[in-house]
């Protein structure tokens, strides 16, 4: 599908500021500030050290954006942030696998973000640009790629909630809340992003910048709330 900006009066007219460069900036330096936080706290631990991934990955997708609406060889961080953004859905299948103890689909979801990172890293129309709406980033990308890449991404995301809800059925009173904060975190930016796609039709464009510009509630989430939780219920069982 390639992604290109609407010259509607109307589509011009359509403001989000919460996306705008300067909150670009904003977020990924409290992404990046998340991660020296987790590092400092929890970097001798899978889970920190996955977390810290996640939050680098989302920390760099902002950072990439800045740069496009900068002018600063838009092709290049265009590739950038598809291939962090990429990591995100097998970062987030792993950290659900270490809460839930079960470990399906790991290695399934990294060899697809691999393929993908690939593709988006070396084929040379993969992403052919971005444009800077001056609020989100619009990106390029060919039509049979964006189809099937939606539906990678959607479908571990979609995955991801499953396998923790199918967890909490059996789930003791301490493992219970970290399940559901981890549903939290996924809604928390899949549920505006529904909204802005199906209210603000000339957004739908841009879903990938939008996406991410919410996934700074998950980052606040994964800092301060799901993994200290997770590291407080291995102290109580006596895991290290």
């Amino acid at each position: 599908m390639t992604l290109r900006t609407s010259e509607s009066r109307h589509d011009k007219s359509l403001t989000f500021y919460c996306f705008s460069p300067a909150v670009m900036a904003a977020t990924f330096t409290i992404e990046f500030l998340l991660l020296i936080y987790t590092f400092i706290r929890y970097r001798m631990t899978e889970f920190g050290r996955l977390v810290m991934l996640t939050l680098f990955c989302l920390g760099t997708f902002q950072l990439a954006e800045f740069q496009i609406c900068a002018n600063s060889v838009p092709e290049f961080w265009s590739r950038v942030g598809f291939i962090v953004i990429t990591l995100l859905p097998p970062l987030g299948i792993h950290l659900i696998s270490l809460i839930t103890g079960r470990r399906h689909y790991i290695v399934f979801s990294y060899t697809l973000a691999f393929l993908f990172g690939t593709i988006f890293l070396f084929a040379p129309y993969a992403i052919t640009g971005a444009v800077c709406g001056g609020n989100y980033i619009i990106f390029n990308t060919a039509q049979p790629l964006a189809w099937t890449y939606g539906m990678y991404y959607f479908g571990f995301l979609f995955l991801g909630i499953w396998e923790a809800l199918e967890d909490i059925k059996g789930a003791s009173r301490q493992d219970f809340p970290l399940r559901l904060w981890m549903i939290a975190g996924y809604l928390s930016f899949m549920v505006p992003m529904d909204i802005v796609y199906f209210m603000v039709p000339a957004a739908r464009a841009a879903i990938p910048s939008i996406m991410c510009g919410f996934a700074l509630t998950f980052a606040f989430l994964l800092g301060f709330v799901i993994v200290p939780r997770f590291h407080r219920v291995r102290q109580l069982k006596g895991v290290r």
